[in-house]
């Protein structure tokens, strides 16, 4: 059983019909069905375009059970039906199915301001005396006395700390006073995440965890005896019992940890506020997740944050270790003087501080589009 349906115009419209009517039995204006053998389909088809012309165009479907049909064919004008054979009923010369592509993702955007934000953070604590030293080709330090991760998190700790009602709003003016937050970190406690705004907290999670997840849990008898761990807590919670000795401290030469110690507090080579280029998109994201700030609230009040930070914190690493592992980039200008990474074959440095951040940046932009 087949049913045959023309969307034929002028003149083609008489002609298709004189055909169809010979062979099957019209159910409609422009539609025709019947029993028929492949013999005489293929007939038809071959009268049906004998008779063709730019005005023709008749689908050819096959019933094969009460629940499902075969497309079989078009003789004509192929545009007057999509692949599957249906008939559209708009039109439009706009490319709209992008705009409807995962348009259900809510918290999409707010993934996308986290992970520019911490992407241009995450690598802040490399600008310190220590890790710039041991850059360099000839550098004798085995490894660091405190992570870089860390000292980020300290800077944009005591960032956060000045006014931390506002601090989004003052990043997005630009206003960094970065002489001032290097000089206070020595001195922030231990647990620097704590007491801090949602904001800032998934900020500092993802730069935290950005090479690895905190090593360890602090004791049962710090928290208490309704200990059932990290998922059990709410954000604050959790951020709360983070702290350096949990696997961004090491102190396995302790000789070496007193001797190196503080340079990790140490910033004589440049600040990373001289960058215009890192300057500009810091200002721009944080405006972003400043006006995103009701859906942020919403999704560490309802428990998806934990999914928002799981897919920014892929995105984030993703795009780390991506561009980390490209060469530098000729046209950088040098504005700050410090450098993220050297070229592991020639040990020479590579990617300028800055350079890093912004290209991790975007590289991370890509895997969350």
């Amino acid at each position: 059983m087949v049913t045959f349906i023309s969307q034929c115009e002028k003149n083609a419209l008489k002609k298709t019909r004189r055909v169809l009517d010979s062979f099957s039995n019209r159910i409609g204006d422009n539609t025709w069905q019947t029993i028929i053998t492949s013999e005489g389909l293929n007939a038809v088809q071959k009268l049906l375009k004998k008779t063709a012309s730019k005005s023709t165009a008749v689908s050819c479907h096959w019933i094969r059970t009460r629940s499902r049909s075969d497309f079989l064919w078009v003789v004509g004008n192929k545009d007057r039906f999509n692949s599957e054979g249906f008939v559209p009923v708009h039109w439009t010369g706009k490319t709209i199915l992008d705009n409807y592509k995962e348009n259900d993702w809510k918290y999409l955007p707010l993934i996308k301001a986290l992970t520019a934000l911490s992407a241009l953070l995450h690598d802040w604590g490399k600008s310190t005396a220590l890790f710039q030293e041991k850059l360099k080709p000839n550098s004798k330090i085995k490894g660091d006395p405190i992570r870089h991760e860390w000292i980020s998190c300290l800077l944009l700790s005591a960032y956060v700390s000045q006014n931390p009602k506002d601090w989004l709003y003052r990043l997005s003016k630009g206003e960094i006073d970065e002489s001032a937050l290097m000089s206070s970190i020595k001195d922030v406690d231990e647990r620097a995440l704590d007491n801090l705004p949602s904001s800032a907290q998934l900020i500092l999670w993802l730069i935290v965890s950005h090479h690895k997840l905190p090593s360890e849990f602090t004791s049962k008898s710090e928290i208490g005896s309704e200990w059932k761990g990290v998922e059990s807590f709410s954000l604050a919670d959790t951020i709360r019992y983070i702290k350096q000795s949990w696997g961004y401290e090491n102190r396995r030469d302790e000789e070496e940890y007193q001797k190196r110690v503080e340079q990790c507090f140490s910033f004589p080579h440049g600040l990373m506020s001289n960058s215009s280029d890192w300057i500009k998109l810091v200002k721009r994201w944080s405006s972003r997740l400043l006006s995103l700030q009701t859906l942020l609230d919403e999704s560490v009040s309802d428990g998806s944050y934990r999914n928002v930070l799981h897919h920014s914190r892929l995105c984030l690493m993703l795009g780390d270790h991506n561009y980390s592992s490209q060469d530098a980039d000729p046209k950088w200008k040098d504005t700050t003087g410090l450098f993220a990474n050297t070229n592991p074959k020639t040990k020479e440095l590579k990617q300028k501080l800055d350079e890093h951040l912004c290209g991790v940046y975007r590289s991370a932009m890509k895997i969350v589009h």
